[in-house]
């Protein structure tokens, strides 16, 4: 399978709104794949591409390979959280395999590099699929390309920004400070069970912050823009242009009408 010929596929996305799972591949198809009479809508774009898939956040087609939770949590199908089992890099894995049933999995799927490795052997270890290893999946490069997972540097859709916390003005000092002394004490107690940075002992990937995170550093002398990267900036910038916010419904109602 190749970039080019995903149409009529399954696909797996990690969440709406991800930079990896929604926002670069949306832009290579707009690119690449599609002319410039195309719908700018993101969600036009991926049904138009995509047979059906499970983007979690989403609606319609890119839901029906979703399978939601368990428990309490079996009728949260397609929710942008833990409780679909497909959300997530973990869970856009998870998807490219399927379930025990067979019956809900992908083609392909969209993810972040920095955790494949341990996501493919904790396929293993969680008990959701047994026998895969790293080989058994390739990476599909813009240029047509396969290549092994090692070589995510030439075969990629593009460079993403780390994530950020972003506080009020008032709160930044005191976050701050927190964070910083949350870190510095797990990281002189290897011995506590709670880890800041790991979440393979709860099943799940990147819970609280990034698997693959080392620290976390203050960024407030950084322009936003410089975190983001002038490439991403743009990528992110022409996408929600053309991406309504149902936020703007509420903020053009009169409030005196609302409360």
């Amino acid at each position: 399978m190749l970039l080019g010929s995903l149409h009529s596929r399954r696909s797996c996305h990690s969440y709406m709104y991800s930079p990896a799972g929604w926002l670069l591949p949306y832009r290579y198809m707009l690119d690449k794949e599609l002319n410039s009479s195309s719908p700018c809508d993101p969600n036009q774009v991926y049904n138009g591409v995509f047979w059906k898939g499970c983007l979690p956040g989403s609606q319609g087609n890119l839901c029906k390979v979703c399978l939601g939770g368990t428990g309490e949590a079996a009728t949260k199908r397609c929710t942008d959280n833990h409780n679909e089992r497909y959300y997530g890099n973990m869970g856009a894995l998870r998807c490219l395999v399927g379930d025990v049933s067979g019956k809900s999995f992908g083609d392909v799927a969209f993810i972040e590099h920095h955790s494949i490795q341990s996501n493919i052997l904790s396929l293993n270890s969680s008990g959701w699929a047994e026998g895969w290893m790293s080989t058994d999946f390739e990476l599909l490069c813009a240029d047509g390309r396969r290549a092994a997972l090692s070589e995510w540097e030439s075969c990629n859709l593009g460079a993403i920004p780390p994530n950020t916390i972003m506080t009020h003005p008032v709160l930044t000092a005191r976050v701050y400070e927190f964070l910083m002394r949350s870190q510095e004490t797990l990281a002189s107690n290897p011995n506590l069970e709670f880890r800041l940075f790991e979440s393979q002992q709860y099943g799940e990937s990147d819970l609280l912050f990034k698997d693959a995170t080392q620290c976390l550093v203050h960024t407030s002398h950084v322009d936003y823009r410089s975190i983001l990267g002038e490439g991403f900036y743009r990528y992110a910038e022409a996408v929600f242009n053309c991406t309504r916010s149902e936020i703007l419904d509420f903020c053009n109602q009169d409030v005196c009408s609302v409360f």
